[in-house]
């Protein structure tokens, strides 16, 4: 079975100075780097998402040959990044992630595609209930349904086409015996993150 990989480039970097968060440098590599090394592991395809073709010219003359889709709807939030994407996976299912996680553990990442299997998604539930979006599996053809249906209602929580999906919550103490610091889901969200004293 062949499986995409989605990653989500097409924030503004409001809390990085509004710098190019994707290319902005993690140990000397452009942060989303890590994303697609980590996912090159697990998929078959990776689709960068980013929100229009200035963005896209600048990732494509950094990291060519991946496929790169602009944001079909303005002010929609990652909703957009995420429908645009799905739209041109060709494959069943895709793990989405946003390009500010260098430490994917691409073995959390496989766990969560068996889950997913007999499901719409599969998303990973913390012990308070958190749920982890951007961290997670889909079924495609569901998720696009759901996501279309979301934005034309004028929402744009990441969270709101799973309500009406088939979802496999996977308990946080499962990602935690594959990585027991959790590790695979920190982001990078500011410049304190990216150059740690």
């Amino acid at each position: 079975m062949a499986y995409s990989g989605i990653i989500l480039a097409g924030g503004k970097g409001k809390r990085m100075g509004y710098q190019e968060k994707a290319l902005m440098a993690f140990n000397g590599k452009p942060l989303i780097t890590y994303v697609i090394k980590s996912l090159e592991k697990v998929v078959d395809n990776i689709i960068i998402s980013v929100r229009d073709k200035a963005q896209e010219e600048l990732l494509v003359s950094v990291l060519p040959g991946y496929t790169y889709v602009s944001d079909a709807y303005e002010n929609t939030g990652p909703l957009s990044g995420i429908l645009s994407s799905l739209m041109v996976c060709r494959d069943e299912f895709c793990f989405i992630a946003a390009c500010d996680m260098p430490f994917i553990n691409e073995n959390a990442v496989k766990l969560l595609f068996r889950k997913c299997e007999g499901h719409d998604a599969a998303i990973v539930r913390r012990e308070d209930g958190y749920l982890e979006p951007l961290h997670a599996v889909y079924k495609c053809k569901p998720m696009v349904f759901e996501t279309k249906k979301a934005i034309m209602n004028g929402k744009k929580k990441i969270l709101a086409p799973i309500h009406k999906m088939i979802v496999n919550y996977v308990e946080i103490e499962e990602i935690r015996k594959i990585d027991p610091d959790l590790k695979t889901f920190i982001n990078i969200n500011t410049l304190e993150d990216l150059n740690p004293s």
